[in-house]
């Protein structure tokens, strides 16, 4: 039995670190949104004993244990006991430490996949994701979400039309580095940034006066325009530009440029030498079937 699945990425709208927990994590908030940039992942399972194997399209994603994709399967079987070998073939399309959540979309939908051809639904996998990693239980669900606590408190936000274009400054970024640095940052003007503010749903549209419902600022983006001067004369481009709606997307370095128009867009995107992805924001939730 095989299943073949999209990985969506997804881009934060704004992203306010509050404060680090007694457990060593940092309590967030912040609009996920997902976009249609994404994996491709097959998975496959027969009768077993537990053995998984992980290829990747990518030399420098690892294909072991250390893959959040072959953790999502071991978890998987461990926590329902199935007596199963699982196949999986990850083609990767969203780039790694990048901000988008790859990893953390590849596991979740590993999860999905291996539900959907188990049949198995008497399954928590909000509490498998969770321990997976604090952008995982968003995956699970999919979609755009208010997203608190550590990444485990989900509400209900509504889908924006928009398309964006995505820009790939050549640097990586660590998750656990950029938290490092605002821990030792968290008492300075580096990181008071304007809190998000939360519409309602009848106020996320574009319209006159307001062409996009939510604050884009993000904590991370003054400590790593510090610390890398591409990201601080990719700032200046983007502070220079007529695009009136971008911002960082988690911990970096993807910056992304929103439109209305897939036009504006377009032609945004040829004022650009380096690399960059053109997409659009996806409009239904969760992991999609690609054939």
């Amino acid at each position: 039995m095989i299943v073949k699945l999209d990985a969506r990425a997804k881009i934060n709208l704004g992203l306010r670190i509050l404060g680090k927990r007694p457990d060593g994590y940092h309590d967030i908030q912040s609009v996920f949104h997902e976009i249609s940039l994404c994996d491709i992942i097959r998975i496959s399972i027969k009768p077993g004993s537990g053995a998984i194997s992980l290829s990747c399209s990518t030399a420098d994603i690892q294909s072991d244990s250390s893959n959040l994709a072959w953790k999502a399967a071991d978890a998987f079987l461990n926590s329902t006991g199935a007596l199963l070998d699982v196949e999986i073939e990850l083609e990767k399309n969203i780039p790694s430490c990048s901000g988008m959540g790859g990893g953390s979309s590849d596991a979740a939908t590993v999860l999905k996949g291996l539900c959907q051809l188990t049949g198995i639904k008497d399954i928590d996998l909000s509490k498998i994701a969770i321990a997976l990693g604090s952008d995982v239980p968003f995956f699970i669900r999919g979609g755009a979400a208010l997203i608190e606590g550590r990444g485990e408190l989900l509400s209900d936000t509504p889908f924006i039309p928009f398309h964006a274009v995505l820009i790939h400054p050549d640097i990586k970024v660590s998750t656990a580095w950029a938290y490092s640095v605002w821990d030792d940052n968290s008492s300075t003007s580096l990181t008071n940034n304007t809190m998000i503010r939360h519409y309602s749903a009848s106020s996320a549209v574009w319209h006159e006066g307001k062409p996009f419902p939510h604050n884009l600022r993000n904590d991370f983006l003054p400590l790593l325009e510090k610390h890398f001067p591409e990201i601080a004369e990719l700032v200046q481009f983007m502070t220079d530009s007529q695009c009136e709606n971008w911002g960082m997307s988690g911990s970096g370095p993807t910056f992304y440029a929103l439109f209305r128009e897939k036009s504006r867009a377009h032609c945004f995107s040829k004022t650009l030498h380096g690399s960059f992805t053109l997409c659009r924001s996806a409009e239904t939730a969760g992991a999609s079937s690609n054939g």
